[in-house]
């Protein structure tokens, strides 16, 4: 049972230790602007992102930045991924401009006499 034990411990580890040495090339690399992680970053994010844009109708780079800022990414790395992902054709919206009710005009001019 014992042996059981550590043989799929084993397994455990190397299997993390695997995916530990498969990246670490690319977070020694952060700080750079081209730097590979920024860019696997993007990709990884993109199909939240649309996911997001599409439930709330537009995605602004406002919305972003808080995104990024929510996860502790600093400006360098901000502007680097929104950089590789307007190159992948993922469209920042402009917020729209909140509609204003029928007749606002007229109640402009009531509280201006």
């Amino acid at each position: 049972m014992l042996l059981v034990d550590i043989i799929s411990l084993k397994n455990h580890l190397d299997i993390k230790y695997k995916i530990i040495m498969k990246y670490l090339k690319k977070f020694e690399a952060y700080g750079k602007v081209d730097s590979d992680i920024h860019e696997d970053i993007a990709i990884s994010i993109l199909p939240e992102l649309k996911k997001l844009q599409a439930e709330k109708g537009y995605y602004t780079v406002e919305d972003f930045e808080s995104y990024m800022k929510e996860r502790g990414a600093d400006r360098l790395m901000i502007d680097s991924v929104m950089g590789y992902l307007v190159s992948m054709d993922f469209g920042f919206d402009q917020e729209p401009e909140e509609e204003l009710p029928e007749g606002w005009q007229d109640e402009m001019k009531l509280i201006q006499k």
